[in-house]
Order: C-alpha cells, then sequence, then structure tokens
C-alpha cells in the first residue's frame, strides 16, 4: 500500500471513540462532568513505553502510546476510547505541519481510569 503524505492509511485499523467533557447540572443543580462522544474515526495504536511505581504504598501502573489519527479538532483535554479502555491525550503533534494527520501522545492509566458516564442517547461503546 502507497503512502499518502508519509500515512499508510492500511495501518488506521483500530476504531476509537473521541470524548470530551461536557459539564451539565444534575437534578440538585450540582456540575457533573460527563464523557460526550464527539466522533469515531479509524486510528492507529502503538505502545510506546510503560512504567510501574510505589505511589502513595500502592503500585501504579501506567501504559504511554502513540495513537494517529488522520487531522480533526482533537485536544489534550479529550479522552480517547478504544474497546473500553480509556487513554489520556497528553500531547498533540502535527508532523508534517499540513493538517493532514496527528500524533497523540497518551497514557493508560491502568490504576487510575476515567470514569465514563452513561448516557440514555442509546450511545454504542462497543467498537
Amino acid at each position: 500500500m502507497s503512502l499518502v503524505k508519509g500515512l499508510n492509511p492500511g495501518r488506521l485499523k483500530h476504531r476509537v471513540s473521541i470524548k470530551r467533557y461536557h459539564h451539565t447540572e444534575d437534578d440538585l443543580g450540582n456540575t457533573v462532568n460527563e464523557l460526550i462522544e464527539l466522533k469515531k474515526t479509524w486510528a492507529e495504536i502503538r505502545p510506546t513505553r510503560g512504567k510501574e511505581e510505589l505511589e502513595y504504598y500502592k503500585n501504579t501502573n501506567e501504559q504511554a502510546y502513540k495513537i494517529t489519527i488522520r487531522y480533526t479538532d482533537v485536544t489534550t483535554k479529550d479522552v480517547i476510547v478504544y474497546k473500553g479502555r480509556q487513554f489520556k491525550i497528553n500531547a498533540i503533534a502535527d508532523p508534517l505541519e499540513d493538517n493532514y494527520y496527528l500524533e497523540l501522545l497518551c497514557t493508560e492509566s491502568i490504576d487510575h481510569a476515567v470514569k465514563e458516564s452513561v448516557n440514555g442517547g442509546g450511545q454504542n461503546d462497543s467498537l
């Protein structure tokens, strides 16, 4: 398969959801943060490194990933979800500076996973 502007489109084989936090109020007037799906896109997910350390007398596991997607309006406040796993975006790089594709440097924390709210909108998270 040929490269298109430095990106092999056949490598984007994982269907991921890009979710963003949205502030709403509950029945009591409290502010609640919910993850709302912005869009689904194809991505390549590659592990880069992992670490395990002792934090507050508890073992914590963290794995770093590089996720490649086509150019879109993603921010470091968004979360990438793939098959129930959640990846926090730490940095965003546009390698060609041509708005063609993005490399997202993400971490998946095994112990401190982001809690996902369940909406009654009938969204299906099974990818």
